[in-house]
């Protein structure tokens, strides 16, 4: 039999924000939130076709005999369908088995078949053969701050609107735990407010998220900032904080501030051993250019005494990381 061809589109690596219909789409990758928005985008494209559309999920675990054919074949009034196979790392031998024959006959054009694969070998010889005859669409886990910043201007530039850098990165901090918050965060700036989004808009809509962070008190406790540490630590307690992530977050500033406060060697390095991205070094040593090295250390000492106190040493926990705050910045220069 002929290979199976494509109907609408030749194969291509297209990225999530522009993949458009065609008969065969792999989704591969463990990020769940850019697998359904590429599902969405497709389908909702199909829809504006085609509004009698149908479309079917298949248990790929639970897959009988065959089934892939039917579902797959022409139906009675001829509506275009839309196949959604699922988690193919769970697949059984017969949607396996289904499958691999299904891409070597001819295709029906009124068919488009996406499949999903999450990770790991299970799958690799369906995955490979997709990959050579269809549409693939990378939906790897983004979980460092410069992948997430990268999200986060692709996803502006797609939309052809503008945020400024530093507003890029406070939405990281604000909304970045997770890529669905993120997604979402930027959709709704991006319906707001018409102009190019700045670090003020950023804190109008998210300023609650982020003064609620342990990494914002550090951030102002190190400026030596000293009643705004406290009342963002206050308010960070009040939101569900705990005082053992405020001193976690001062501990890794404490832990910056000294590796950069006498250091004068290449930056790339230093980066790599403290597992931080350009823009956050470039943070970092600025807050250090405030500090010598025997406040640093002072700091340093302060920070690990508080984290002592709030993991049972003190009776008063809440009090300790305060002790802890006023003291470091009694001592930024």
């Amino acid at each position: 039999m002929p290979p199976r061809s494509s109907h609408r589109a030749p194969p291509t690596g297209p990225d999530f924000r522009t993949v458009e219909p065609s008969a065969l789409i792999l989704l591969k990758g463990a990020e769940d939130y850019v697998a359904t928005r590429a599902l969405d985008r497709v389908r909702a494209a199909l829809k504006a076709q085609h509004p009698d559309l149908e479309f079917t999920r298949m248990d790929v675990s639970e897959a009988t005999r065959g089934e892939l054919t039917t579902l797959a074949s022409p139906s009675l009034f001829g509506e275009p369908r839309l196949i959604l196979a699922e988690d193919l790392a769970h697949m059984n031998e017969v949607f396996l088995e289904d499958a691999l024959r299904f891409l070597e006959e001819p295709a029906d054009s009124e068919v488009t078949l996406i499949l999903r694969h999450s990770g790991g070998n299970r799958g690799k010889k369906l995955t490979d053969a997709i990959s050579a005859r269809g549409v693939v669409v990378d939906c790897s886990s983004v979980k460092s701050d410069n992948d997430k910043l990268d999200f986060v201007r692709k996803e502006f530039r797609t939309a052809q609107r503008t945020i400024h850098p530093e507003a890029a990165r406070a939405l990281v901090s604000a909304a970045g735990s997770t890529l669905s918050d993120l997604g979402s965060a930027c959709q709704q700036l991006m319906r707001d407010v018409p102009e190019d989004i700045t670090a003020d808009h950023v804190d109008k809509y998210f300023g609650g998220r982020v003064e609620a962070s342990a990494f914002k008190v550090a951030d102002a406790t190190f400026a030596g900032r000293g009643e705004a540490a406290l009342r963002l630590y206050r308010h960070a307690l009040s939101t569900g904080v705990s005082p053992v992530a405020v001193t976690a977050a001062l501990a890794m500033k404490a832990r910056q501030v000294a590796a950069l406060v006498d250091h004068r060697g290449a930056q790339g390095e230093l980066a790599q051993t403290l597992k931080m991205a350009p823009w956050q070094l470039k943070q970092a040593a600025e807050t250090a250019r405030r500090w010598t090295p025997r406040e640093a250390a002072g700091a340093v000492e302060a920070v690990a005494q508080a984290d002592a106190e709030v993991k049972g040493v003190s009776r008063t926990p809440e009090y300790a990381v305060e002790k802890a705050i006023a003291r470091i910045t009694t001592q930024v220069s």
